[in-house]
């Protein structure tokens, strides 16, 4: 009973000291740069930086980009889409929200005359966030034959690290999907994914998406027939956005966003209980096992038990342990695409030492006060 309440206060103790480290990052001035850091970090992140690190990046053979960046004519936008559309791709996403009517009147109605004349086509618009769910559509909205869908990104727009998209949201009284949501299900021919005001956690395993210009759609027929179009700008510093993989373009995000989506691979978090309780018996195990390694070490004096009681074997048998527990949740994230964030946890086992020691503080002044007492 010594022992195991021993390593329960131990456990509870490291805890706490890691609970006192992280208080004081997010409420001490000094050290407001590491609290941004720690707030906007995710576990995955590393995932997908060991995934990476491998070196092999698939090549999606679903979605193919589309580059617009240099595109600013109305009548070359409206050949563009039709030309796309002669070459039959399964779904075409068009990322781009043609506000108002131009001085150009040609562009403006052959840019009407080939939304509504492209097949299979899906276009975007923009949801007022702070103006009680107002809408921007493009000019020639509403039309029944023209499908669209809302482009907006949780939380800020054009700041904070972005790992979810909406799959729909309420406005007006009722869910609306969203756009590369409306994509995929044209693309499917069927609902891939169940319309509900919640988000999806994309998947950024790393992947190269091909990219083709907008001037030599013709010459690449087999990256357009049949597959999901996304026709957006990928050097446009407005809609760049911080993700996982980096700063990378809207449209982009968009395509990682319909891969997670067509491939069922949505990152599954683990509830907060579920990690709470799992971080809690990783670190008791891990002061059971320090704690029989000491008395190991310590049977006898000898060079090769005083070896390895030096903080410095010590510090790397912790090392290649917390290793041990990275490795196996990041099996289960890439096999299973199921997220468990361990962080508080390690964070932990690194201060089991710093327990122990506050543990035997504590128990020798209760000690010293029951015999003053």
């Amino acid at each position: 009973m010594g022992k195991a309440w021993r390593y329960f206060a131990v456990t509870v103790l490291s805890f706490c000291v890691v609970g006192i480290y992280v208080m004081a990052a997010f409420n001490l001035k000094v050290f407001n740069p590491i609290a941004e850091i720690l707030e906007d970090y995710s576990f995955t992140d590393f995932y997908y930086k060991l995934q990476d690190g491998a070196g092999k990046r698939d090549t999606s053979r679903i979605v193919t980009i589309v580059d617009m960046t240099e595109l600013t004519s109305r009548r070359d936008l409206a050949d563009l889409l039709v030309e796309i559309d002669a070459l039959h791709p399964k779904a075409m996403g068009v990322d781009v929200v043609f506000e108002g009517y131009k001085e150009d009147v040609l562009g403006d109605t052959m840019i009407a005359v080939a939304a509504r004349s492209v097949h299979n086509a899906v276009f975007s618009y923009r949801i007022i966030d702070n103006m009680d769910g107002a809408t921007v559509h493009s000019f020639f909205m509403p039309n029944d034959s023209i499908m669209e869908g809302f482009t907006n990104m949780p939380r800020q727009l054009y700041g904070g690290m972005k790992r979810s998209m909406s799959i729909g949201r309420k406005v007006g009284g009722k869910v609306q999907p969203s756009f590369i949501r409306q994509v995929v299900d044209v693309y499917a021919g069927q609902e891939v994914v169940p319309l509900a005001e919640k988000n999806l956690n994309i998947n950024f395993s790393p992947k190269y998406f091909r990219v083709v210009a907008y001037d030599s759609v013709a010459a690449y027929r087999d990256l357009i027939e049949d597959h999901l179009v996304l026709v957006g700008a990928m050097k446009e510093e407005g809609d760049m956005h911080y993700t996982p993989q980096g700063k990378i373009a809207g449209v982009e995000l968009l395509a990682y966003a319909g891969e997670t989506m067509l491939r069922q691979t949505e990152i599954k978090t683990a509830p907060t209980w579920l990690t709470a309780l799992l971080s809690f018996c990783i670190v008791w195990l891990s002061v059971i096992l320090l704690s029989w390694y000491k008395q190991f070490t310590s049977r006898k004096k000898t060079l090769l038990n005083v070896l390895l009681y030096t903080s410095l074997v010590r510090g790397m048998i912790i090392a290649c342990w917390l290793s041990l527990i990275v490795w196996v949740t990041f099996i289960l994230f890439s096999r299973y695409n199921y997220s468990i964030s361990l962080v508080f946890g390690l964070s932990a086992i690194a201060f089991i030492y710093v327990g122990e020691s506050l543990y035997d503080t504590i128990k020798d002044m209760v000690l010293f006060k029951k015999k003053k007492s």
